[in-house]
């Protein structure tokens, strides 16, 4: 049971976004409003499915950002025919691209989903409505909208490592008021300013999410306390907070009976211990993801997908010899241009895009602490090689010894890239290159491509979004 997919169609009742041109306006669709929606517990809970169900857009987490952050960086050699999506993989992307466009809003839709819900369900009156149950469901939402921030600040933001996080981020609408035929004029906060309020909204929600759920989709698919303590561990290491990065990954590690590495490769799509959050898909969620989710992108025609996105030969040559990441998670196949090539098995349907979105997991909260300890002790430290070696014994790979490194930098390099073969294709390559100060890509048509602060390595504001007349100021280069 995958709980999410009946309710979009709910959510879109009482909030859509304009397609006339007015500033980044929303207004009701029909004439269901929200004092309907939120007239008891049934309807509030709907609304937050609701909020979920917008997370599955394609432009969200239905594959789009994936991919995206798979070849700005150098994991795919992307050959597919759109020509918005070309214009990012070649660096040319003019500010009214239409994909750039579809995402800006289609987040902020989620978000104001979200907003919905953290407004209206303190005012439900339904004698069976719980306060707990109403935290339960604020919470969630400010988990759906943190998560969804913080894509946006990666995607349209730089680094915090630039500037300390004093660079223009993306604005920040907190209220579901925007929603209901009023006027909102938006300016960018700063990066930093985003970063905070996505440590607020998590911080708040800890406390009141469940630990679990009785249903394994509704654990791995709703926020839970691991799900928080997870996220808050990449958004403490992108910004460079090292000792919470630590801190927010032993609460996954340690004592917790919820969460086991996976001995192999088939957890993907299954809703296991591996898994600490994952976006809910099922084929009747096609409808959201068109013929462009993980699968339709990443998968050959022989397997229902379009072979836009093959595997770069930059990753196929970081794999080492024997290395189960690759022939476990790999097949061949004609890509987009005829051209036989490699490409990920981690997403099997490209004919309905029914597999979930993999967003948390265990292996990603190992690596964060490796990271973490590197860079916070400046040693070859034995507890990161340890943490590390679990994931190469999965792999079938010899176990990292202290001695073959010799120093910080060199065990770094070598997480890094373990990172990067662990998490690959799952839309995390762009920025953890770019958060250490690494160019996109050191080769090919479009490389070098520079380092964070300089053009093109984030996404424009959307030429629509700046003729609205809200205080967006352009990203550098466009």
């Amino acid at each position: 049971m995958k709980i999410f997919a009946k309710y979009m169609s709910l959510i879109a009742l009482f909030f859509a976004f304009s397609a006339c041109d007015s500033e980044l306006a929303i207004e009701p669709e029909q004439s269901l409003s929200p004092d309907v929606t939120f007239s008891n517990e049934a309807g509030a809970q709907a609304a937050l499915f609701g909020a979920y169900s917008a997370t599955q857009d394609l432009d969200v987490f239905g594959g789009l950002s994936f991919v995206i952050n798979e070849y700005m960086a150098d994991n795919v050699r992307f050959v597919g025919s759109f020509p918005t999506l070309q214009e990012i993989n070649n660096f040319v992307t003019i500010a009214s691209n239409t994909s750039v466009q579809a995402m800006w809003q289609d987040h902020y839709y989620a978000i104001l989903s979200a907003n919905a819900v953290i407004d209206n369900v303190p005012g439900v009156v339904d004698a069976g409505f719980t306060e707990a149950e109403r935290k339960q469901f604020i919470a969630e939402a400010k988990f759906i909208r943190a998560l969804t921030y913080f894509q946006m600040i990666t995607l349209w933001g730089q680094p915090y490592q630039v500037n300390n996080g004093n660079t223009p981020g993306v604005p920040l609408v907190l209220k579901a008021g925007a929603l209901v035929g009023e006027i909102v004029k938006p300016a960018r906060n700063t990066v930093a300013e985003v970063y905070a309020q996505i440590e607020k909204d998590l911080s708040e929600a800890l406390p009141d999410v469940a630990n679990n759920f009785s249903a394994a989709d509704q654990t791995r698919g709703r926020a839970t306390k691991g799900a928080i303590n997870a996220l808050l561990s990449r958004v403490s290491l992108y910004k460079g907070d090292w000792a919470k990065t630590i801190q927010y990954a032993d609460a996954i590690l340690v004592g917790n009976n919820l969460y086991a590495l996976a001995s192999d490769y088939t957890f993907f799509d299954a809703n296991t211990s591996e898994d600490i959050f994952a976006i809910q898909m099922t084929s009747t969620d096609n409808s959201r993801t068109g013929s462009g989710g993980l699968g339709g992108y990443y998968l050959p025609a022989a397997r229902g997908g379009r072979g836009d996105a093959p595997m770069s030969a930059s990753i196929l040559a970081a794999y080492g010899t024997g290395d189960k990441r690759l022939s476990s998670l790999s097949i061949t196949g004609t890509d987009a241009t005829t051209v036989s090539s490699t490409f990920t098995n981690k997403f099997k349907d490209g004919t309905t895009n029914a597999d979930n979105a993999p967003i948390l997991r265990v292996t990603e909260i190992l690596l964060n602490k490796a990271e973490a300890l590197v860079k916070s002790t400046n040693t070859v430290n034995a507890d990161a090689i340890t943490l590390v070696n679990r994931l190469r014994t999965r792999a079938g790979l010899t176990p990292f010894d202290a001695a073959q490194f010799a120093d910080a930098n060199a065990l770094l390099t070598a997480i890094l890239n373990e990172r990067r073969l662990e998490l690959a294709f799952e839309g995390h390559r762009r920025m953890d290159l770019l958060r250490n100060g690494l160019p996109l890509r050191t080769s090919g048509a479009t490389g070098p491509i520079s380092k964070p602060g300089d053009p093109k390595v984030i996404l424009p504001i959307p030429t629509r979004e700046i003729d609205l007349g809200a205080a967006l100021p352009q990203n550098t280069g466009y």
